[in-house]
């Protein structure tokens, strides 16, 4: 019967199951040529049921190095490359990383790839932990990292189960957008996102529905569709009544500004438009955009910290980082009248 892999499991279990000694083991891992092809072989079968890898301690001694932080992302280079928040997690994640003297292992995948990704990483002690990013609803790779026995955390709304969070205190952030539109006279207003099948997604809804009705405002939800033929046409085409849009993604705010006014939709004056995310891509943007800022480098250090607890093996618990900053610029005015409504498309 093996050990539960909830633990970090030891070499000595390893040893125990394939009937060797620590030692055999070790010089296994190590590369040593004193040990049997035939024992050897039942010594990273053992491993492999196990899903046992050397500790810091023997990777040193072997001259593989120190530790890294594995971060597997689903999506594609395009869309990555495209968004600024990951450029923001990334130079966030260098200075606490290489403070603690770990590396970071990056890598995009498709999504039906990435549970092959964290089994190989784990499995060739190529990672120490993982930080978990995109987390979807009813997300396997929690299950699979407990199940490993890997170290992890997300980042993003906490889920249940064992995985500790680090999470954006952004409860206030709807009401403090609500509030800056209502005092501008709008009165319905459309959260947009590329990202229904996301767990921060789903909470940010249920946020983005009470603080509008606490206001007295009429609330909408509507998803990109990045398929259309025009998707600044057909998102503004499904808008209704909105004189205002709350935008998870930056990128996507920034394409509906310049966009907009090419197909008879002028922002401000017609159209509010404030982006979830804030980064230089705001800055540039023609009407600049009114951007909620988030501690996105503090959330990437919190979360090394946290990770590099699980890795000795300490107890950690869900951390909060500051709330998101509400920078009002040129893409938010007031609420235009009803024949401006009427002209839109």
């Amino acid at each position: 019967m093996t050990e539960p892999t909830t633990k970090r499991v030891t070499i000595a279990a390893v040893a125990r199951l394939a009937g060797v000694s620590p030692s055999a083991v070790s010089h296994v891992f190590n590369g040593r040529p004193n040990v049997s092809e035939a024992t050897a072989a039942r010594i990273r079968a053992a491993a492999d049921e196990l899903h046992w890898r050397p500790n810091f301690a023997s990777r040193k001694v072997s001259g593989q190095g120190g530790r890294s932080l594995g971060l597997v992302i689903a999506r594609s280079r395009e869309t990555f490359g495209r968004d600024p928040f990951f450029m923001r997690l990334l130079a966030g994640l260098t200075e606490p990383l290489a403070e603690i003297g770990w590396a970071l292992s990056l890598t995009l995948v498709h999504a039906d790839e990435e549970e092959q990704v964290y089994r190989q990483w784990w499995g060739e002690q190529r990672v120490d932990a993982f930080l978990l990013v995109d987390v979807r609803d009813d997300d396997p790779r929690l299950a699979l990292v407990e199940q490993l026995g890997a170290p992890a955390a997300l980042l993003g709304a906490p889920v249940p189960g064992p995985v500790a969070s680090v999470t954006v205190r952004d409860g206030s952030a709807f009401a403090e957008a609500i509030e800056h539109l209502t005092g501008l006279g709008h009165r319905t207003v459309t959260r947009v996102t590329d990202a229904p099948g996301l767990a921060h997604t789903r909470a940010r809804d249920r946020r983005f529905r009470r603080a509008a009705k606490d206001r007295g405002v009429t609330a909408g939800l509507a998803t990109w569709n990045p398929d259309a033929e025009d998707p600044v046409a057909d998102l503004l085409g499904r808008l209704g009544g909105a004189t205002a849009i709350i935008v998870d993604s930056e990128t996507i705010a920034a394409e509906i500004v310049a966009h907009a006014p090419e197909i008879g939709v002028r922002v401000p004056e017609q159209l509010s438009v404030i982006a979830w995310e804030d980064s230089w891509v705001s800055s540039i943007a023609r009407p600049r955009l009114t951007a909620f800022d988030a501690p996105v480098e503090e959330s990437a250090r919190t979360a090394v910290a946290l990770l590099e607890r699980l890795v000795r093996g300490e107890a950690v618990e869900a951390q909060t980082v500051s709330g998101r900053r509400l920078l009002v610029r040129e893409s938010t005015a007031p609420a235009p009248h009803t024949h401006d409504r009427e002209e839109r498309p």
